[in-house]
């Protein structure tokens, strides 16, 4: 059967929408879905409603104007709600179209995720760019669980209501054998950063080696490391600005630098198209995986900005938090990066188990010293999937059930006694107001836009909202 395939990605902007999170890209990995799901030989579509600021009804309409025979929704954990909402409605718009739903969260808790959202058919785990064009074939016409039983990948509902979990899908080993995202599907004119309002993201790898306690991405895509072809990305990058004019990049990846080798394979692509003079790029890394030779290659080739995870100044947090960087790699990183001629970001992260207000105090000190253009600052969240998640509920810590608070930027859901909720809320309010607060701060984001890295607008809407964030807190309270 060829089927209708419409992906929604939920309208969740205004739930994170934060210094550093002013960004609206792609749901890549729905166009990742739909070019397979295409290359099967089915009619698909994309609504991604958080880059259209659709409300619920909205969604709806313009779901069932598609007509779809299959629905795909994607969700972390504080989106899984509105993801069921969409799914809901749907259902009742379209009755016996099934919805299958993708992401970290249902990955992680596929029965949980199933037993308290009955709007929910599938759940699909993992990497899904093989499994669902296998999925959609098994679905002819009308739901039945039993031609699921023998499809890796999947959990779905038995007709008694218990779960069957045929376990998370292998790990796609040649990436470069994926089709290319379909961003045709997407509104292209609406994705912007800090840096432009011509934007996208890329995948240039999957999988991390790193134990960092907080992270879910080695449970959803692995520990190992798979790569793609650096002449792939380097074309890719080439294609979508040739098609769409984009001219500022953001690599998804979590640690970008994990094989220098590669960047310099990359470097050397980018360089033999001229696309350092057409593009810029942006990365995340670590502080301990870049130096400045290698820095200077990647600023040749075009890109304007690391990422690096500070995360915390004292060794209570960074011993939780099994991060294992010291104070001079972070402040050689950071070093490195503004001496190749590339801007900064710095992460930091608050109310870790054992750390104190004097220990969050070096952190800002820490932060000071290294000396990022632009900071986040978030609280320490235990998404499922991760180990953080599974200490946290052995000790008792977690006192928030609401999925839709687990947003790491906005709420404190840990309370494990080394801070109070309204300390460590207080702690970030002064870490945002002392760093962007500053005259400092202001030249170094004023040099950016006249350097060309930049582009004035899109960065003073990024810098009002910071400044704005310093001031008011969440509960729109004057600091």
């Amino acid at each position: 059967m060829v089927h209708r395939l419409l992906l929604v990605n939920p309208a969740f902007q205004h739930r994170v929408e934060r210094i550093a999170q002013t960004s609206v890209g792609p749901p890549l990995g729905l166009a990742y879905l739909a070019a397979s799901a295409r290359q099967a030989g089915h009619a698909v579509a994309i609504l991604d409603a958080n880059a259209e600021s659709l409300a619920l009804d909205e969604i709806v309409r313009r779901a069932a104007s598609f007509a779809p025979t299959v629905i795909g929704i994607t969700a972390t954990t504080p989106t899984i709600g509105m993801a069921a909402e969409v799914a809901a409605g749907a259902k009742r718009a379209m009755p016996g179209v099934p919805v299958v739903v993708g992401g970290p969260h249902a990955t992680a808790l596929p029965a949980a995720t199933l037993a308290a959202m009955p709007s929910f058919d599938v759940v699909a785990r993992g990497e899904a760019e093989r499994t669902l064009p296998d999925l959609l074939a098994r679905l002819d016409g009308r739901f039945d669980p039993s031609a699921l039983a023998d499809l890796a990948g999947v959990a779905f509902r038995l007709p008694d209501g218990t779960v069957m979990d045929t376990g998370i899908a292998a790990p796609i080993e040649d990436l470069d054998g994926l089709p290319l995202p379909a961003r045709d599907l997407l509104p292209m004119h609406r994705y912007r950063c800090p840096d432009s309002d011509s934007f996208s993201t890329l995948l240039a790898m999957r999988g991390c080696p790193y134990p960092c306690v907080y992270c879910a991405v080695p449970g959803m895509f692995g520990r190992r490391v798979r790569f793609r072809a650096p002449d792939a990305v380097a074309a890719e990058i080439a294609a979508v600005h040739e098609r769409w004019g984009t001219r500022f990049f953001s690599f998804l990846d979590d640690t970008f630098s994990t094989r220098p080798e590669w960047v310099d394979a990359f470097a050397e692509a980018m360089l033999r198209r001229g696309l350092q003079r057409r593009v810029r790029w942006i990365c995340l890394t670590r502080a301990d995986l870049v130096d400045r030779p290698l820095l200077m290659r990647m600023r040749a080739a075009g890109c304007v900005r690391v990422e690096l995870g500070v995360e915390s100044g004292s060794l209570a947090g960074r011993a939780f938090l099994r991060k294992g960087l010291t104070d001079d790699q972070v402040i050689g990183a950071f070093r490195a990066a503004r001496e190749a001629g590339l801007s900064t970001m710095g992460f930091a992260i608050l109310n870790i188990p054992g750390e104190t207000a004097t220990d969050v105090e070096r952190t800002f000190d820490l932060l000071r010293r290294a000396d990022p253009d632009f900071l986040q600052v978030s609280f320490l969240t235990p998404y499922p999937g991760t180990p953080l998640r599974d200490q946290a509920e052995r000790e008792g810590w977690i006192a928030e059930h609401d999925w839709s608070r687990y947003s790491f930027l906005n709420d404190v859901v840990l309370q494990h006694g080394s801070l109070a909720p309204g300390e460590a809320r207080a702690l970030y309010q002064s870490f945002i107001r002392r760093f962007y607060l500053r005259p400092h701060t202001a030249f170094k984001l004023g040099r950016l836009v006249l350097n060309g890295t930049a582009q004035p607008w899109p960065l003073l809407r990024t810098a009002a909202r910071a400044f704005a964030g310093a001031l008011v807190d969440r509960r729109g309270r004057g600091g």
